[in-house]
């Protein structure tokens, strides 16, 4: 049985605009990230952090607020943060099924 495990994405939005760092705890230890339901899970779980750090983002040099560019960071982020055995997984389970 796995573990349940957290992935803590610590986010310098300062690049996107933010004032200070953010945190953001993603679960992903009860998921099997070689699956796509898997996949598709963590990825909700990413999406919904993002919503949430990414509400008053501003891309590097702009007034203007740029949630997609804070929401991609985020999702990088939060990739590049996961064991390497757990990104590549998760990698191949993204590839569209060959029949």
């Amino acid at each position: 049985m796995k573990a349940l495990a957290s992935l803590a994405a610590v986010l310098a939005l300062a690049a996107a605009g933010s004032a200070s760092a953010q945190e953001a705890r993603i679960a992903w230890g009860d998921l099997d990230m070689s699956s796509a339901a898997g996949a598709d899970a963590f990825d909700s779980r990413v999406e919904a952090a993002a919503r949430k750090l990414c509400r008053n983002a501003r891309a590097p040099g702009s007034l203007v607020n740029d949630r997609a560019f804070c929401r991609a960071a985020v999702k990088a982020e939060a990739v590049r943060l996961l064991p390497g055995r757990v990104q590549v997984d998760y990698a191949l389970s993204r590839l569209p099924l060959v029949v």
